[in-house]
């Protein structure tokens, strides 16, 4: 008789799993993107709201559906698969959160000094509203019913549910298949989560600096939901200076 099903919050990843599952999704969101552009922007949007619409289209499904397949068979599929949810203490919160803020702040903006020469040396054949979906110089030929529905849309997907979904992904599920690597996990769980990036590969190196202290505390301290916190933290500051220069234009 066969025994019964292993935990899938302790079921490790083979490397090529590992590969395939970190990667093809931000390559799915990054043709949807290309794909939904065009029409985007002929029905009057600005080309973010093509990213926006590969986020709700491909990305949520997909990494959402990939968890609750792994907990197929749970009662609670999606925390049947999160293993990182041990309690964390108040006073772990209050000097965590600020600390990896600030780490993230400075890796990023270390990042933003070599970033435009990236852009230019390595990826200036890509069209400009790839490079950038929202062009400050380009907001008026946009309505702006037309950017209060993106920016409002960009709020929701990049400042919360984006984030969420992607660290139940990558450090809820991802992040404790890969323990056979032992200390490198966290290091190749950053690197594969900016690569799977595809519709920015700039920030490659920006995204290591800024996200990787995070993803080693959500392993240090065995839990996700610090990472949720200082990932949507970081998009809807992000969402707020960019769409206070929009909306400081229309």
């Amino acid at each position: 008789m066969a025994g019964p099903n292993p935990d899938p919050a302790t079921r490790q990843l083979a490397l090529l799993s590992l590969l395939g599952l970190s990667l093809i999704p931000g390559a799915l969101v990054t043709v949807a993107f290309v794909l939904f552009a065009p029409f985007i922007e002929s029905a009057g949007f600005p080309p973010l709201a093509a990213l926006l619409v590969a986020i709700v289209v491909v990305l949520l499904p997909v990494e959402l559906g990939v968890i609750l397949r792994a907990g197929q068979g749970q009662r609670h599929r999606i925390r049947s698969v999160v293993r990182y949810r041990r309690p964390l203490p108040i006073r772990d919160w209050v000097w965590l959160v600020p600390v990896l803020i600030v780490a993230a702040f400075i890796g990023f903006g270390l990042s933003m000094a070599f970033e435009p020469n990236v852009i230019d040396a390595l990826f200036g054949w890509l069209p400009d509203w790839f490079v950038r979906p929202i062009d400050l110089d380009r907001v008026t030929d946009y309505s702006r019913e037309a950017w209060l529905v993106t920016l409002a849309a960009y709020l929701v997907l990049n400042g919360f549910v984006g984030p969420i979904v992607e660290e139940l992904y990558f450090r809820g599920y991802l992040l404790p298949g890969m323990e056979w690597m032992g200390r490198w996990a966290p290091l190749v769980n950053v690197s594969l989560f900016s690569l799977y990036h595809f519709f920015s590969p700039w920030q490659l190196i920006g995204r290591i600096l800024g996200f990787g202290p995070t993803v080693y505390a959500v392993r240090w301290k065995e839990n996700v939901y610090p990472g949720m916190v200082v990932h949507c933290s970081l998009n809807t500051l992000g969402v707020i200076l960019v769409g206070s220069q929009v909306l400081s234009r229309i």
